[in-house]
């Protein structure tokens, strides 16, 4: 039945003419399309097995013979949608140069002649090429290019018989020494490659070549030579002869060499420099020459197809196609529609990565756009590829994945170019030292191994004597303390026998008998409790010292088992998985400070590969279910084509992509997170992948990812000689160093971002001012104008104002006041104290209070309060000169506007505020908060009425608030770093107040050091509140704490005599003094008792007229405090009892009022008297 059949290429009479041009009856073409679709039944066609098994039938009722190639075609034909499309790819496939060689086709005569393709094709044996030239092109000049070359690529790796010689830069062909890491790679590519086959003939063949791929992301090339080196070989340097149509390296080829900077024209040769990179001037160039990369000859027929049936005539057309375009694309087969739409994809990925202008010398562009670093990172990648091809070789050593001295380089060009990383760099710079330790680094030093064993040694033998002597005294211990526990037990028996003795004696005895052994037997239990207290005690003791010396047995015995372990091992290498690489870093930090920035130059400074241009998270969103994890995977999948470097996949915003998940999470999120964690350490994972990525948002971030993110580095807002430095970018004859330092004040909080604004602006703003005035100079009000803009565009509020308008206010109310309008008076931290990071600031007292260490022992430093300072607002100019002293990188206020602005008017909310806040500053080594006590928690004041009086107390409003912000001010601390500054950790709390109540409950409760002047009120209220006083007035005694209003009763006035003719004052102690010895005349002479009582009743007060009587007290008519007044006693001197009721009693004397009341009651007396002698 067999020769019946025909092969495929018979049966389409496929034919390839002497031209070049190929035929084919397309009639049997459609034949075959259309009896397809009738068998097939129009069912899927993506069903592999079912469409094979149809082509099986179709081939065997169409009589075309059943192999590999005639099934190959047929398949390919069915799947097409058109029988144009059909024909372009039956025509690609025939000109394929590994099944169809240009020697099978042009040998014979020049008529047409039929491939008998159905049997397997005898090829001619291929050509040994045993002379060959490698043309190294250096596309770079720079001088480690050519240090690389020497030192590297011509290192001699194996033995050889040819001496060993620096390669020469000269342009001509010199012989390679055998042996050489270069030679070695040649050959061994070559040997890979195997036959090497041509359509057309060529004099320069490619060594290696780019990796190029189209997946569901993108189109992705990768050189693995950076485009710094280029590797071709050739017959001949003058490119006039060609290489055979199918050849292969002798393996005992002499090989030549010639280092170049530019390949040599050629007309006839269609190998140059536009083969690297298809022109784009015109569509027809572009399909022409990618095309001719892809040596498919459809030129014509692509542009055609493009041009007439697309109506696409402009490579500017093409680029602008957007994905549903291309895909309507219907009449070039879907291989055609790739290859274009790659080299477009990788023409856009170039022209991104251009950095430069194009100029005339390509040579200078590429030695400009290259950095120390990225130089040194391409040309360690170089060498990692290089030593993956030859890993099999002989003499082949292993470098790291990074180079040391590139990583070091990368963050101080970042530094240089003005990144201010405020210690940033040093973190991450150590997240990447895994990658750069070499093999031989792990392998331990012999001799240090030698001293360690002899040190282990030496420490084993004293190990072992202290135990034994440790041994030797838990003996003897133990044997006094089981000698202490019988004579404990010898002696509780005999006590228990005297007293069973006592107890079963004569039970005749008398009453006095018995009182008489009961107190003997106290006496004695008395002494035997004595005893067993003793014995007791030193049992304690004995055991006390036996566990302390179990326990140092323990830890010696314990020390000595790990130093037998370690002798055991005998180490000799450092366990690899000890600096296991890390697989990500996550950066996180407010808007505009550089995270981006950092990400973007970081992978091409330190050598790691980027899997694809830098990307936000919504790069990676697809509008189907399931195409953005087919894309994440896709990308991240590229890496296993790479595996000898370290790549990486950089990711802004990625708090969008790996979310927190949770029961309300879609599908579609939790979907590309367990993409993401498979490809780290998951099903899928890609051993040397690193994701860099970046968010602001890290607490609403996947937890599972995080983990896996092994680096977390916070990039926050810059310090303030970050600031200084950034503003130093605008020259000195725009701003003078009084203006740049107080604009550094000015700017605290401001990020990297606002702050690169605001020097444009003050430039631009100085600028356009010297056109109309030539002597324009830039005053300190127009620069904080400027940056109260900016601020106002990059949202930098504090309170309701932004930080440059709050010190312009401060600045005007200065001038408007007469005052210095510079700066107020001590502005500034004191240089030399070592601070506590407390300070509380007293709007009462004028004061300004930070507590010191001084001479080891807590102190406070005061300053005073300028005129114009006398709001928080106003204090803020104040407060951020203390956070430039010291290097703050941010300061937070905390106060009733900021909950107001966050619309935190519950608990719960105002609590994730302060906690927000209060975290950030947590992020930062160096920051101040600030809290407004007075705002944030409140004071309640009332008064209360009673028989007592008024009196006034005061309460705290927000009780949660205020515990929560003394909590917080008690965490205040100044950390220092004696090794490094940048690694200082400094958390200043800031309270200022005006409430004299919460000033002291509020330094009382956070424990605030108290000045001299605190401390004496203080020592002086304990005094009041713990001294007993008399009380001049009432004779009462009372402390002054509880001295109330209406606590004292008592008489204001003096008394008088009521029976003496000219009523006699005096003072009530005088009276009193007169009734006592009338009571004692009395109680002598009975005869004049009944006198003397009375005459007891004959004083009064003037003030009330109430009786004065001895031993009855002195309650009187008037209610108040005890003690006297201020106005009642003007020196305020410490007084004796005595010599207060003598200064009362003179004021009660003196009462002006009294006197005249006393006066009219003379008087009044008088006028009776003298009525009743005329009666």
């Amino acid at each position: 039945m067999a020769s019946n059949c025909q092969s495929f290429i018979d049966y389409v009479s496929l034919l390839k003419h002497d031209n070049g041009n190929v035929t084919l009856d397309e009639q049997k073409l459609t034949s075959i399309r259309e009896k397809f679709t009738g068998l097939h039944n129009g069912d899927n066609i993506d069903d592999k097995d079912f469409r094979h098994g149809t082509v099986r039938n179709l081939m065997k009722e169409l009589r075309i013979t059943d192999d590999t190639t005639s099934f190959e075609y047929v398949d390919l034909i069915v799947q097409q949608t058109n029988d144009y499309g059909a024909r372009i790819e039956v025509l690609a496939k025939f000109r394929s140069p590994v099944e169809y060689p240009d020697s099978a086709a042009t040998n014979g005569k020049k008529n047409k002649k039929k491939i008998p393709t159905s049997k397997p094709i005898i090829e001619s044996q291929p050509d040994a090429a045993d002379d060959i030239i490698c043309i190294i092109q250096k596309k770079c000049q720079r001088k480690e290019i050519d240090d690389f070359i020497r030192t590297f690529l011509f290192k001699q790796v194996q033995p050889s018989n040819q001496p060993s010689t620096s390669p020469v830069f000269d342009g001509k062909s010199h012989s390679l020494p055998r042996g050489t890491l270069i030679d070695l790679f040649i050959r061994q590519q070559m040997m890979d490659r195997g036959m090497i086959t041509f359509i057309h003939p060529q004099s320069r063949f490619r060594l290696v070549e780019s990796i190029s791929l189209t997946d569901e992301f993108e189109s992705w090339t990768f050189d693995h030579f950076h485009n710094l080196l280029n590797f071709w070989l050739t017959i001949d340097l003058t490119n006039k002869k060609k290489f055979p149509n199918q050849w292969k390296l002798d393996p005992q080829a002499k090989i030549k060499y010639a280092i170049v900077q530019r390949l040599a024209d050629d007309n006839n040769d269609q190998t140059s420099k536009h083969l690297e990179r298809p022109s784009t001037k015109s569509l027809e160039n572009f399909i022409r020459d990618i095309c001719q990369i892809e040596g498919n000859g459809m030129s014509n027929t692509w542009y055609e197809v493009l041009s007439k049936k697309e109506n696409i005539n402009t490579y500017a057309h093409l680029t602008n196609l957007n994905q549903k375009e291309w895909d309507r694309i219907r009449s070039l087969p879907m291989n055609a529609l790739k290859t274009i739409k790659f080299y477009i994809d990788r023409e856009k990925q170039m022209v991104e990565e251009r950095k430069t202008k194009k100029t005339e010398d390509p040579d200078q562009k590429q030695e400009i756009s290259y950095s120390e670093a990225e130089l040194c990172a391409n040309l360690h990648m170089i060498k990692l590829f290089f030593l993956r091809q030859l890993e099999d070789q002989d003499g082949i050593e292993t470098i790291p994945r990074l180079d040391a001295y590139c990583v070091e380089t990368a963050f101080d060009e970042m530094r240089d170019e003005g990144y201010k990383d405020d210690g940033l760099f040093d973190e991450m710079k150590l997240f990447f030292q895994p990658l750069t330790v070499t093999e031989s680094e792990l392998i331990i030093n012999p001799t240090l191994l030698t001293k360690l064993r002899e040190a282990e040694k030496t420490e084993k033998t004293e190990l072992e004597r202290i135990i034994d002597n440790l041994n030797h005294r838990s003996t003897a211990i133990q044997d006094l303390l089981d000698r202490t526990n019988a004579g404990f037990v010898a002696l509780k028996k005999v006590r228990d026998v005297e007293f069973q003795a006592e107890s079963s004696g004569n039970t005749e005895r008398t009453y006095q008998k018995q009182i008489e052994i009961y107190l003997l037997w106290k006496k004695k239990n008395e002494e035997w409790r004595e005893r067993e207290a003793s014995y007791i005690k030193e049992i304690e003791k004995l055991e006390n010292k036996l566990k302390y010396i179990e326990a140092q047995m323990m830890e010696k015995q314990n020390q000595l088992e790990t130093i037998e372990k370690n002798s055991d091992t005998q180490n000799t290498k450092i366990d690899r998985r000890l600096v296991k690489p890390h697989r990500g870093f996550i950066m996180y930090g407010p808007p505009g400070t550089g995270k981006s920035v950092i990400m973007s130059k970081l992978a091409k400074k330190i050598g790691i590969a980027m899997l694809g241009p830098p990307l936000a998270a919504g790069e990676l969103e697809r509008p189907l279910v399931g195409q953005s994890e087919a894309v994440i995977l896709d990308l991240c999948m590229r890496g296993n084509r790479l595996p000898h470097l370290m790549c990486c996949v950089s990711i802004d915003e990625i708090d969008s992509l790996a979310p927190r998940r949770d029961e309300d999470s879609s599908e579609g999120k939790v979907a590309k997170i367990s993409v993401l964690l498979s490809v780290i350490e998951g099903i899928k994972d890609v051993p040397n992948l690193m994701f860099f990525s970046a968010t602001n948002r890290l607490h609403m971030m996947d937890e599972a990812f995080l983990r896996r993110m092994s680096g977390k580095f916070f990039v926050g807002r810059p310090s303030s000689d970050a600031r200084k430095q950034i503003l130093d970018d605008i020259p000195n004859t725009i701003l003078t160093p009084a203006i740049r330092q107080k604009l550094a004040t000015a700017t605290t909080n401001f990020s990297g971002a606002a702050l690169k604004a605001l020097t444009s602006a003050i430039t631009v703003h100085y600028l356009a001012k010297r056109r109309g005035n030539a002597d324009y100079e830039i005053q300190e009000d127009d620069t904080l104008i400027l940056a109260d803009r900016t601020a106002r565009q990059y949202q930098l509020f504090l309170g309701l104002d932004t930080l440059p308008r709050l010190i312009l206010q401060n600045l005007n109310d200065r001038r408007q006041l007469s005052v210095n309008a510079d700066e107020p008076a001590g502005l500034h931290l004191p240089k030399t104290a070592t601070f506590t990071g407390k300070i509380i600031i007293s709007l009462p007292d004028e004061m300004v209070r930070i507590e010191i260490i001084k001479k080891n022992q807590p102190s406070v430093f005061e300053a005073t309060l300028g005129k114009t300072e006398r709001s928080l607002q106003q204090l803020l100019e104040r407060i951020t000169s203390y956070g430039n002293d010291r290097n703050v990188q941010l300061l937070q206020l905390i106060d009733l506007n900021l909950l107001s602005s966050k619309g935190a008017h519950d608990e719960k909310k105002i609590f994730e505020t302060l906690k927000e806040r209060y975290d950030e500053c947590m992020e930062y080594k160096r920051s101040m908060i600030v809290y407004d006590l007075d705002s944030l928690i409140g004071v309640n004041k009332s008064e209360s009425e009673s028989s007592m009086g008024i009196s006034t107390s005061s309460s705290v409003v927000n009780q949660s608030i205020y515990v929560y912000v003394t909590s917080r001010f008690r965490e205040a601390k100044i950390e220092s770093s004696q090794s490094v500054e940048k690694l200082t950790i400094e958390r200043w709390a800031i309270a200022v107040t005006r409430d004299p109540f919460l000033l002291k409950k509020f330094t009382s409760d956070v424990a605030f050091t108290l000045t001299v002047q605190q401390r004496e009120q203080e020592e002086e209220e304990e005094h009041r509140s713990k001294t007993i006083l008399v009380c001049a007035k009432c004779r009462d005694n009372f402390i002054e704490t509880e001295n109330k209003m209406g606590a004292c009763t008592y008489h204001d006035g003096f008394v008088y005599d009521n029976l003496a003719p000219g009523l006699d004052k005096c003072t009530p102690s005088r009276a009193i003094q007169e009734l006592n010895k009338e009571e004692a005349i009395a109680f002598t002479d009975q005869t004049r008792k009944e006198e003397m009582d009375k005459k007891n009743r004959r004083f009064r007060y003037i003030c009330c007229s109430a009786i004065l009587q001895v031993g009855g007290g002195l309650h009187g008519c008037k209610k108040g405090r005890h003690g006297l007044d201020k106005s009642e006693n003007k020196s305020q001197e410490i007084l004796s009892t005595k010599k207060m009721i003598e200064i009362w009693e003179a004021l009660c004397l003196d009462n002006h009022g009294y006197n005249e009341q006393f006066a009219d009651l003379i008087e009044s007396r008088n006028t009776q008297f003298e009525a009743e002698r005329i009666n």
